[in-house]
């Protein structure tokens, strides 16, 4: 979303008995969205959206411990990626090694392993990745969407019953459950991001050593894929 919205978002409509959100305005439902989206010990997302005029597709379940998922686009090709704490790996598939250079003649060494970079600079991997793997970096990308909102329509995702909070275009949109308890569902912008599995066990393990490199620190391309997460 782009900055600052003149809503009147600072008095709540009136509900009806049993509405979990009576008194509550927009901004404060989706705040208060963010808040569970933190303090849930798993979840899964994915969706797809444009980037510098590619799709691009993100699939990746978020523990506290670190996250498993894979990203790729149509014309770069992608990989899967592991990361705990500082830790990240990342096993890219045949064509994005290709983009990065590898030759065609020396796929063979490659293929299936996984790339190892342990950093906490600006420009580590770990850095790079922070908004996919990490909830609180998550919620922090998404904080200046969740203020100038109103309330939209009310729709089912998965089943759930979704309140549509929206900016004053309605072009851009985050969707949370009607409950006590709200979660963000989906977001709505460029593209479509979808939230699940809430609290669902997720196993993450390391890649065998055999399968491993060993890379500095540093990302071996910069990438703007985060913007996949409402305007990064």
């Amino acid at each position: 979303m782009c900055g600052p919205l003149a809503l009147s978002a600072t008095a709540a409509p009136s509900a009806p008995a049993g509405n979990p959100f009576a008194g509550l305005t927009a901004d404060q439902i989706a705040k208060k969205a963010a808040t569970d989206l933190k303090a849930a010990a798993s979840f899964h997302f994915h969706g797809s959206g444009k980037d510098s005029g590619q799709t691009v597709a993100i699939s990746m379940s978020v523990t506290h411990k670190g996250c498993t998922g894979s990203i790729t686009d149509g014309s770069n090709g992608g990989f899967a990626i592991l990361a705990i704490g500082k830790t990240v790996w990342i096993q890219p598939n045949d064509k994005f090694w290709e983009y990065v250079g590898v030759p065609a003649s020396e796929l063979s060494t490659v293929h299936g392993k996984w790339l190892e970079t342990t950093g906490t600079g600006s420009n580590s991997v770990s850095a790079a990745f922070a908004p996919f793997c990490n909830a609180n970096k998550l919620v922090s990308v998404l904080a200046p969407h969740l203020t100038g909102l109103v309330e939209g329509k009310t729709i089912r995702i998965s089943g759930h019953r979704a309140l549509q909070l929206r900016n004053s275009s309605g072009q851009e949109s985050i969707y949370v459950s009607i409950s006590s308890k709200p979660e963000i569902l989906r977001t709505s912008d460029d593209g479509t991001i979808n939230f699940s599995a809430y609290g669902a066990r997720v196993t993450i393990t390391p890649p065998p050593p055999a399968d491993v490199i060993t890379l500095p620190g540093a990302s071996p391309r910069a990438y703007s894929w985060q913007r996949l997460l409402r305007g990064m």
